[in-house]
C-alpha cells in the first residue's frame, strides 16, 4: 500500500508541472492573427521566406537584400546605416520621415533577416 501511495505521489509531483507549463496547441509558430515582421522563425513547407536565403558578402548585397525583402512584402522602409560585423550586418530601418523604427541583422551565411531592436 505504501508503495502504491509513493508511486502515485511521485507521478503527480512530476506530471502536473509538465502539464501546466505546456503551451496550447496552434497550427504553426505564428497563426494568421499573429504575424512576425520578418517571416516565420522556422519555415517549413508552408513557411514564408525571411531574407535572401543565400550568402551575403558585402554591405551592398545586404542593402539590396533588405530592399528586395521589404519591396516583396509591400512595406515602405528606408535603410539607414549598415555596419559590418564578423558574422552579420546590422541595419538601421527608417520610416518615411527618416526616424529609426527598428534595427535588424542580416546573417552573412544564410541571408536571414531578424529584428534586434
Amino acid at each position: 500500500m505504501r508503495f502504491l501511495v509513493l508511486l502515485v505521489t511521485i507521478f503527480f509531483v512530476f506530471a502536473i508541472p509538465i502539464h501546466s507549463s505546456a503551451q496550447p496547441w496552434r497550427r504553426g509558430m505564428y497563426d494568421k492573427y499573429e504575424r512576425a515582421p520578418y517571416g516565420q522563425f522556422c519555415p517549413g513547407m508552408r513557411g514564408d521566406p525571411y531574407g535572401a536565403r543565400r550568402q551575403i558578402r558585402t554591405v551592398n548585397e545586404a542593402r539590396h537584400a533588405l530592399e528586395q525583402y521589404f519591396k516583396g512584402i509591400g512595406k515602405e522602409v528606408g535603410i539607414g546605416k549598415l555596419e559590418e560585423r564578423r558574422w552579420f550586418f546590422i541595419a538601421e530601418l527608417l520610416d518615411s520621415d527618416g526616424f529609426l523604427i527598428d534595427k535588424a541583422i542580416i546573417d552573412k551565411r544564410t541571408g536571414r533577416i531578424r529584428s534586434i531592436y
